[in-house]
């Protein structure tokens, strides 16, 4: 499992003039899942989610999640 960078995710994310629908259209996530991220919702994700985010963000998944 990954913990989210929840202050890093919406730096990028904003950088990229993305709301938080579009990234998790982007990401193929649920429409409300990048808000619930942001919020600190989530304890950790699963890696599969986090991979899809940080490609959509175009960065590394290290840049934006931390392994536990």
């Amino acid at each position: 499992m990954l913990i989210p960078k929840e202050q890093e995710i919406k730096k990028r994310r904003l950088m990229m003039n993305l709301s938080q629908r579009q990234l998790s259209i982007k990401c193929g996530l649920p429409d409300n899942a990048i808000c619930r991220i942001e919020m600190g919702a989530f304890g950790s994700i699963y890696p599969i989610r986090a991979k899809a985010i940080a490609a959509a963000l175009q960065c590394d998944l290290s840049d934006v999640f931390e392994e536990v």
